[in-house]
């Protein structure tokens, strides 16, 4: 039988990326920005496609399908009745119509490129469909209650559906404009925070500040029995044409608040340094975005009585709320995947036509993160010699190469206990925004500099942001207080009290990690460097970030080396080579 091929696809869109199943099973998967190196990159991702082909060693040629992560058809009857009753409007709809249409015509891009003897059928799935299939099938249950939670995708922004088998059964939309995404987003615009993704730094902050808004955020947005609603009286999203540029660069918005958001707070958030005040807006944010999505996951538990859950979506990034989640819920097992936004709608969208023409469907697509470009040692000495040899930095940098992974994770536990800071690139890449240990950069979480001196001379990013512990799953119940695998870092729990003096660089301002559990069977080498940093401290717990100067995650030797040199890392471990910066 001839092997068939699935090419995934988020074009057009920010973290546009591809992935490659074959015969039922995810072979590979990356996003654009690893490759052009512009962070959330959003446009047609022809380099992320060659990268798919090269691995598989496949030409395009094989290409059966290729499966897109929106359908401009899906809730067409919603979006005629809205354009309908708010024709002033017109030009933002016309706007964004040409943007779907644009989404369907690559096909000139692919003969241009590919010069192909055959185009591959195209099938186009919608939005939401493709992010709870991206959850629902890797998590491996048989029936799940899945939840989509984004800013907005082909019209809706958050939907409730009972998963089961190959069905899915859509049991509530939250269609445009009525957006939880929406509503962090803006808020995280008002804070000062205006790059693509910065809604991390309004969950790191959060920490710090306490609930004095909650009045005021509440005249925002309000929570219904079973859903939620924007005070529109706040936003222009849906008024206005605001600026959006989503092609060959990182996304850029226009504020999707109005004035009367920024008079509602009588401070000029977005001026000046961070203070107490912001850290009270984002604690107010962060609680009502909690409060909104736990009832809204609540009410459909209660009413499917289904105890296991599947969450995706922007959304789903936010691992403060997860935690909460996860606590409050108590359902039987929560899964996340390790791309729950816009780039894992391609493979939610390859999964999806997998199934439709049942490629040998697997029940699960894949098992582990790992399914970036591999490390290809057959090179790396040279790019070692050439990197060392024309560094500018004035350092003395020295490197050896070691005879197994044993000795290599003992030399490298060892300047972990030591309080050297490592750079650690192996095997392949992870998909997904989270370093989950083959690009990390690794210190001892133990250290109570650690966290200043890795923001300050490595990440050069703001202080208030935590790092995460990587931590020995069998380990997890003997030091946070709840014991749950977590192996894609999407959930933040609290830390046990008599464990929290133990961990200060890990330990964020409320006492909680936003943890990674580390199993033999996900990741052997990343457990085992963990296991030898525990026999020499007792600590089976690093502190784990990911392997970049803000910048996307290395994706090659040559960037992983270039980041080493011109940052303060102290070791690079590279496959089985370790160099060292030799200063004393």
């Amino acid at each position: 039988m001839n092997n068939k091929y699935i090419l995934g696809l988020n074009i057009y869109h920010a973290d546009s990326g591809a992935c490659l199943i074959k015969n039922g099973s995810v072979e590979f998967a990356i996003e654009e920005e690893r490759i052009n190196r512009i962070k959330h990159w959003a446009g047609f991702p022809i380099e992320s496609i060659k990268a798919c082909l090269k691995h598989s060693n496949i030409d395009f040629d094989e290409i059966d399908y290729i499966a897109v992560n929106t359908n401009a058809y899906s809730n067409l009857l919603k979006k005629i009745k809205y354009c309908f009753l708010n024709f002033k409007n017109y030009e933002i709809y016309t706007k964004r119509f040409f943007l779907k249409l644009k989404k369907k015509s690559f096909k000139d891009i692919l003969i241009n490129e590919f010069n192909p003897k055959k185009i591959p059928k195209f099938k186009f799935y919608d939005h939401h469909l493709c992010h709870i299939a991206s959850s629902h099938f890797p998590s491996n249950f048989r029936e799940s209650l899945v939840i989509s939670a984004d800013g907005f995708g082909d019209f809706t922004s958050t939907t409730a559906a009972i998963a089961k088998g190959k069905s899915f059964k859509f049991i509530d939309k939250v269609f445009f404009p009525h957006s939880l995404g929406i509503f962090y987003q803006a808020f995280t615009q008002l804070l000062g925070f205006k790059n693509y993704g910065d809604e991390y730094k309004v969950m790191g902050l959060s920490a710090y500040g306490k609930n004095k808004f909650s009045d005021e955020v509440s005249q925002v947005i309000g929570i219904l029995k079973n859903s939620f609603k924007l005070n529109l009286n706040y936003f222009q999203h849906h008024s206005s044409n605001i600026d959006m540029k989503w092609e060959n660069k990182s996304p850029t918005f226009g504020n999707l608040y109005n004035e009367n958001l920024a008079r509602l707070f009588k401070y000029k958030f977005n001026g000046g340094q961070i203070s107490d005040i912001h850290a009270d807006l984002a604690y107010s944010v962060q609680d009502k975005y909690e409060e909104i999505i736990i009832n809204y996951i609540k009410y459909f538990k209660n009413l499917t009585n289904i105890n296991y859950l599947s969450l995706s979506g922007g959304c789903a990034m936010n691992s403060l709320a997860n935690g909460k989640i996860i606590e409050n819920l108590k359902f039987k097992n929560v899964y996340i995947p390790p791309s729950p936004g816009d780039s894992g709608g391609a493979i939610g969208a390859a999964i999806l036509c997998n199934n439709e023409f049942n490629y040998k469907p697997n029940n699960q697509f894949y098992n582990n993160p790992y399914l970036g470009g591999d490390l290809d040692e057959i090179n790396l000495l040279s790019i070692i010699k050439n990197k060392v040899e024309k560094n500018l930095t004035n350092e003395n940098i020295s490197f050896e190469l070691v005879d197994s992974d044993e000795v290599l994770c003992l030399k490298v536990s060892e300047c972990l206990a030591n309080n050297k800071v490592v750079g650690w690139y192996q095997n392949r890449m992870e998909w997904g925004p989270r370093a989950l240990g083959n690009r990390s950069i690794l210190a001892n979480p133990a250290d109570k500099k650690m966290k200043d001196l890795i923001n300050l001379k490595i990440k050069r990013r703001e202080k208030f942001r935590p790092f995460a512990p990587s931590i020995l799953e069998e380990y997890v119940n003997d030091w946070f207080e709840e014991n749950i695998e977590v192996p894609y870092m999407s959930a933040v729990f609290k830390i046990k009290k008599d464990k929290i003096d133990k961990l200060p660089a890990v330990v964020h301002a409320d006492n909680t990690g936003r943890l990674q559990t580390v199993s033999k069977n996900k990741n052997y080498l990343f457990h085992k460097l963990i296991s030898d940093f525990n026999k020499i401290t007792g600590v089976p717990v690093l502190l784990n970030t990911s392997f970049n100067e803000n910048e996307p995650i290395v994706n090659t030797p040559d960037q992983a080396i270039d980041c080493f040199l011109r940052t303060k890392m102290d070791i690079l471990a590279i496959g089985k080579f370790i160099l060292k910066r030799d200063n004393d």
